[in-house]
């Protein structure tokens, strides 16, 4: 067949069958049933209150704790320890020269430790900085052994003050002591 096309005729545009992707009804159903059932248990656990535990477990509890704690008791003997072995010296001005400086020594001790590791890492870190440092050991009263790490002895209280602020700028807060000079 022929075809004349000078006659042309406007056709609809067709429409595209597409298949377009519906999510069928009883999916939403089924979501909606689900959503309801886990807000319920939800709300249902919320107005639970929990049991009250029985006093008798407590009471049995209680006197066994204070037996342990009783039994383990920590002693400090370090406030007797200092003492016996040093003076420290009170903060007083320069200009008090009541007592001759000949006679006293002055040393900063930086640290005491009981393991000789961490005494010997602070020597280090204070040769590093300039500091004559000797370790002093000491046996306290029980037994135990301690690493004392001290500068000096200074024979004046301008160069252990000059020293003193030297270590707090360095982060090493130091006691000062005050010995008889062994002279």
């Amino acid at each position: 067949m022929t075809h004349d096309f000078a006659k042309k005729t406007k056709e609809k545009p067709k429409k595209s069958k597409k298949k377009e992707k519906h999510v069928p009804g009883w999916i939403w159903l089924l979501t909606g049933i689900v959503a309801g059932v886990f807000i319920s248990f939800l709300a249902f656990l919320a107005d639970i209150t929990p049991e009250p535990a029985p006093k008798v477990a407590k009471e049995k509890a209680v006197p066994a704790k204070t037996k342990n704690t009783k039994s383990t008791a920590t002693k400090f003997d370090f406030y007797t320890l200092l003492p016996e072995r040093e003076i420290i010296v009170p903060v007083e001005k320069d200009n008090d020269e009541s007592e001759p400086e000949q006679t006293m020594v002055y040393v900063l001790q930086a640290g005491s430790f009981r393991n000789l590791k961490d005494a010997d890492r602070l020597r280090a870190q204070l040769i590093l900085m300039g500091y004559e440092t000797n370790v002093e050991e000491i046996a306290a009263q029980n037994g135990d052994l301690w690493h004392r790490v001290q500068i000096g002895p200074f024979r004046s209280r301008s160069v252990v003050a000059s020293a003193r602020s030297k270590l707090i700028s360095n982060g090493i807060e130091a006691l000062l002591l005050k010995r008889k000079s062994e002279n």
